[in-house]
């Protein structure tokens, strides 16, 4: 039986539970495919890490990528540290050196992919990357390979499994933002600086990435029109659940004749949405192209276990190539289909309804005034709650609207925040039918 090499760099979380599933289902593996996968060589900076891998599993226990890098007899390098810095330099001079990588880092490869994707095709080596999106759902490879013959026009969906369970634990147990991240990160499903999650970026990082393989589009981290969770307050899942909606942190991407839109934001989903059954840290892609119709790819989007799959998968399709046809990579990575002339739409360009809460003072003519405003920006209103009264205190005024144009709201909401019985800063939730 053909025998794989395998370096793993960070032993983190998902470093560690690669290891552990490579270990545990290693005969499974072999038997399904016939393929043995050995771990050569781990590396990682901190030692209490490295001394948790017994030397007898292990040969190569290193704080230097280099020794994993230069060691001839590793045949896939396996990116886990994160970050740009230094894993770029790794994963390029991995490749340089002729040896294939598996990584599961979103930031970097929707940042560096034409230069990493460049230097695996003039080295004829594998650069894998199932685990960058999705977590335990294959929606790279349905994208690549399964769904390669659709001209795909829409992609969305919940790509981050820390803010879907922050939602879940405020719409579930009535828990304030704080509280909700509090227990994620209780239950290490947060990061200790939760921002790259909560801030919506991690969502935008995946996205990137999805419209590149999607549609082809050259597009960078600020071609996505980005907001976080952290304005979302309990009242605000309350409310949208009387109205038959749910809340959730959507990554869209949509070719429209007007350009590529692409944006994360808080979005209000119809109940009845397949999306709004989406909970904890689960993720879900919606996907619709001209053959395939619509459809939904639904998983595991966190955790050990389910971003090690992916990461194994990876590693044994590599694996097998490698036992089974030859040293190289026979299909180098097609550069030409990213276009740079995709035009992305702005968001101010943007039609869609709205949730609106104002905070106001209680006082007559304040629901006028509002009205007042959004009617001279043309907005329609299709609804207005107030049902809390305390006159002379603050209270929050609730109204959906009608489609309307986002450049036209913003300058509204802009307005209507300077009147002196605002109270504080109006949120403002769109609202996908």
């Amino acid at each position: 039986m053909k025998s794989v090499n395998i370096g793993i760099i960070g032993l983190g979380v998902v470093g560690k539970g690669v290891y552990e599933a490579i270990r545990k289902n290693g005969d499974l593996i072999s038997r399904k495919t016939g393929v043995s996968l050995a771990i050569k060589g781990v590396c990682d900076k901190d030692k209490k890490a490295l001394a948790g891998i017994s030397a007898g599993d292990v040969p190569v226990r290193t704080s230097s990528a280099d020794d994993l890098i230069k060691d001839d007899d590793i045949d896939i390098i396996v990116e886990l540290i994160g970050g740009i810095d230094p894993a770029r330099g790794i994963i390029r001079d991995s490749l340089a050196a002729g040896k294939n990588v598996v990584t599961a880092n979103k930031a970097l490869l929707s940042e560096h992919w034409e230069e990493l994707f460049r230097t695996a095709s003039e080295n004829r080596v594998f650069l894998n990357f199932e685990a960058s999106v999705g977590g335990a759902i294959p929606v790279i490879r349905a994208i690549r390979e399964s769904f390669v013959a659709n001209r795909i026009d829409t992609m969305y969906g919940i790509l981050n499994g820390t803010t879907n369970f922050i939602l879940s634990m405020m719409a579930e147990k009535g828990a304030s933002f704080e509280e909700a991240l509090k227990i994620a990160q209780e239950k290490g499903i947060a990061e200790a600086d939760p921002d790259l999650d909560i801030s919506g970026k991690d969502s935008a990082h995946k996205l990137t990435l999805l419209s590149l393989l999607g549609f082809g589009a050259r597009v960078s981290l600020e071609d996505v029109y980005t907001e976080g969770i952290s304005a979302i307050e309990p009242q605000d899942i309350k409310n949208a659940e009387r109205w038959g909606y749910s809340l959730k942190l959507l990554a869209i991407a949509k070719d429209r004749p007007g350009g590529l839109q692409l944006r994360v934001h808080p979005t209000l989903l119809p109940a009845a949405h397949i999306l709004s059954d989406i909970e904890g840290t689960d993720n879900a892609v919606f996907i619709k192209g001209d053959l395939i119709g619509e459809g939904l790819l639904f998983g595991k989007g966190a955790g050990k276990e389910p971003t090690s799959s992916s990461v194994v998968g990876d590693i044994v399709d590599i694996a097998r190539h490698l036992a089974y046809f030859c040293g190289e990579n026979p299909c180098p990575y097609n550069m030409d289909f990213a276009q740079e002339d995709v035009k992305i739409r702005k968001v101010e360009d943007l039609e869609i309804s709205y949730y609106l809460r104002f905070s106001v003072i209680d006082k007559p003519g304040v629901l006028a005034g509002i009205s007042s405003v959004l009617a001279e920006s043309e907005i329609s209103i299709a609804s207005v709650t107030q049902d809390e009264r305390n006159e002379g205190e603050t209270v929050p005024v609730i109204i959906l609207t009608h489609l309307a144009g986002e450049g036209n709201m913003k300058k509204a909401i802009a307005r209507i925040d300077s009147c002196d019985y605002v109270t504080a800063k109006t949120v403002a939730i769109r609202i996908e039918e």
